[in-house]
């Protein structure tokens, strides 16, 4: 029995079927972990829909390769970009969904949807940044915010774009007093709470990298 009403089924294996080339993820998974199972469900659904077209390689936590890609929690989604950059913790259900299965599309096409001013600015930054995106399954405004960072990690490697749901891991959330999301914290020294437009996404990345960039200065004795 399919994970997906009819609609679901039928619109899934249509876009799976334009994709050229094939697609490798990582799934992480371990024991102490109450919807790895359903991830796992998940994957394996998925890629039996996508003809070939995806593959999950399911691993453990405690697995070589997995303390090489160095997944700080599970169920991790660690989707096949040369970098390893884009991540999901959790289980992608309810509205994060979509992004979800976008991501492929756009790694398995090059084609992105973010306007080519946003793609020249994202491509600047040459500073490391760590992302973190707060969601719930019923956050209407968090799709949008996770797939513009998702494509952005795409443009530019150094971003790595960690989506966690907060409900399900909420260490973080706590950490970062995180009361509504989408929540955004960008580097520890730029914060977005709500939905922001992209030009002003793109400003918080640069003002990141200014920030850091100041503390790594004086850090060395600079002005």
């Amino acid at each position: 029995m399919s994970l997906f009403d009819e609609e679901t089924r039928v619109a899934l294996i249509e876009l799976f079927t334009k994709f050229p080339r094939k697609l490798i993820d990582y799934l992480v998974i371990g024991e102490d972990c109450h919807t790895c199972n359903e991830a796992k469900i998940l994957a394996e659904e998925l890629a039996r829909l996508s003809a070939g077209r995806i593959e999950f390689k399911i691993i453990n936590k405690d697995d070589d390769e997995a303390k090489v890609l160095k997944p700080r929690y599970v169920p991790a989604w660690i989707y096949d970009t040369p970098g390893k950059n884009i991540r999901y913790y959790g289980l992608p259900s309810g509205q994060e969904f979509p992004p979800f299965i976008f991501i492929h599309q756009y790694i398995a096409t090059g084609e992105l949807k973010i306007p080519k001013k946003i793609i020249d600015a994202v491509k600047k930054i040459n500073t490391p940044l760590h992302v973190k995106i707060f969601v719930t399954p019923e956050c209407p405004y968090c799709p949008h915010t996770v797939d513009l960072f998702n494509q952005i990690g795409l443009v530019n490697e150094k971003i790595l774009v960690e989506t966690i749901e907060a409900f399900e891991l909420p260490e973080e959330a706590d950490k970062y007093r995180v009361e509504y999301v989408p929540a955004v914290i960008i580097g520890d020294v730029e914060r977005i709470d709500g939905y922001a437009p992209p030009d002003i996404i793109v400003k918080s990345l640069e003002d990141a990298e200014k920030k850091l960039k100041g503390l790594a200065s004086t850090e060395k004795g600079g002005i």
